[in-house]
């Protein structure tokens, strides 16, 4: 039976009509190399997070959680030996993925995996589909969370908006979804606007575990709406421009350009341009200029803490992460530049374990944290702003000497990117977490050629638990 409306051209030629058919029109036939080889990388980067993520005091939570949920097992919980549905495999996957700060990163900023790798793991395992419909949808949920960031200059003031993962995410995880499923243009457009109604995420829970639902709910509405479509389901029709109540008004704001989400779609694809930020270290991004800047000074001048007078850093003003200068947790720490130069000059390292407990509330830590103060300077760009910040430390020792650095571009940033073996070094240090070294080169093997993965099911089996890990 038709959906009633379904045939209707009544505003037909508005943005979600549009982006429906952008996505419609992505063909993996027809994406550039580079392309390919970034969605790879995303692939790998995705998996590393998850694995990892898993095994961080959330995942049990969330483990007895969703067993306790029942549910159909199509799909595999990562990291764990269980099965469930797709909603809630990409539900525990996405925020195992976020759970560390450590995912990919984008400019505008956005934390574009989560909300998309795990629904489309999810629904590709369910449904038996090939790696190439992954690949193609990856790319589409990209672009459209893309798309709708360049529509907002949140970067100024950031915080009178909720947090993109938990928006823009829902819409992009919707649009891949409805991509790998191939949906027609209605149903596409009827699985966003199911989505847009889940979209929210508040930046306050921050340095909790609640930051990481913002990527989960969003991914498990890319699923559960993309079904949804396809069986009938119906929402409006033009839900993004729609001025009373729509996702662009209430999400985005009454000044946002919505004619920036379908223009010049996939011309060049965001993926590769200005391209993506493979995370260095498992903090918050807005600390990543400080902690360059911190581990440069420590290398140059040789550093030791008992050395050490006073630390001062200048950052963009505004920065989130200047407000966190005695972090209550390890997970707090992410968040804090404080605790993340402490860490850089104490051990010239930032690692997953250096985000636990135990050595947030280590005496040296602790005795570091009293040296350092951070000053948001109106004179640099936002914290936000990827593309323009920069900030200094600059170190007291005790005999009276002082030393500085400045920091413009970050490693692992879309122009200073890390090298293959750097990304493979994040990698092994994530997933053998859980995996053995021989099933954690196998999932190597099978992402550097995901193109010609009939099924993503073998894949996934070596994602689950078997092995010891270090964490096991």
């Amino acid at each position: 039976m038709a959906t009633p409306g379904r045939h209707s051209s009544r505003n037909s030629g508005g943005i979600t009509a549009r982006l429906a058919d952008c996505i419609g029109s992505v063909d993996f036939r027809e994406l550039p190399e580079e392309v390919r080889a970034v969605a790879k990388v995303v692939v790998l980067d995705g998996l590393a997070n998850i694995l990892a993520g898993s095994t961080q005091p959330l995942g049990e939570i969330l483990i007895r959680h969703i067993s306790a949920l029942g549910g159909v097992p199509t799909a595999t919980i990562i990291g764990t030996a269980a099965k469930t549905n797709a909603p809630y495999a990409a539900y525990a996957n996405a925020a195992f993925c976020h759970s560390m700060d450590y995912e990919a990163m984008w400019w505008p900023p956005t934390h574009p995996t989560s909300p998309v790798l795990p629904a489309l793991l999810a629904l590709a395992e369910q449904e038996g589909l090939p790696g190439t419909r992954v690949m193609e949808a990856l790319v589409v949920g990209f672009e459209v969370q893309g798309r709708l960031n360049l529509a907002v200059d949140w970067i100024t003031e950031p915080y009178t908006y909720f947090h993109p993962p938990g928006t823009l995410g829902a819409i992009g995880s919707a649009s891949a979804c409805s991509k790998l499923l191939g949906l027609d243009p209605w149903e596409t457009r009827m699985a966003i606007g199911i989505a847009a109604s889940r979209t929210g995420g508040l930046w306050a829970n921050t340095g909790s575990m609640t930051k990481s639902q913002h990527s989960a709910n969003s991914a498990r509405a890319g699923v559960e709406c993309t079904l949804l479509a396809r069986e009938g389901y119906t929402s409006n029709e033009n839900i993004i421009e729609n001025k009373t109540g729509g996702f662009g008004q209430l999400i985005l704001g009454e000044e946002a350009d919505l004619e920036l989400i379908v223009k010049d779609f996939g011309k060049p694809y965001r993926m590769s341009d200005p391209g993506i930020t493979i995370k260095r270290y498992p903090a918050q991004t807005t600390t990543h200029w400080s902690i360059d800047a911190a581990l440069e000074l420590r290398d140059r001048y040789k550093l030791k803490a008992a050395d050490i007078r006073e630390v001062v850093v200048r950052v963009g003003f505004p920065n989130w992460s200047a407000h966190w200068p005695k972090p209550r947790s390890g997970l707090e720490g992410k968040f804090s530049i404080h605790y993340t130069v402490a860490l850089a000059l104490l051990d010239g390292k930032l690692t997953i374990d250096s985000f636990d407990d135990r050595r947030r509330f280590s005496p040296a830590v602790d005795s570091m944290l009293e040296k350092i103060a951070v000053i948001e300077d109106t004179t640099i760009p936002p914290g936000l702003d990827f593309a323009g910040t920069w900030a200094t430390v600059t170190v007291t020792l005790e005999d009276g000497t002082v030393v500085s650095a400045r920091c413009e571009r970050p490693r692992g940033r879309w122009d200073n990117p890390l090298t293959r073996e750097e990304r493979m070094l994040k990698f092994y240090d994530c997933a053998l977490r859980v995996l053995e070294q021989s099933e954690a080169q196998q999932v190597v093997d099978l992402v550097e050629k995901f193109e010609a993965l009939q099924e993503i099911t073998g894949l996934m089996s070596l994602l689950q638990r078997k092995g010891s890990g270090r964490a096991g």
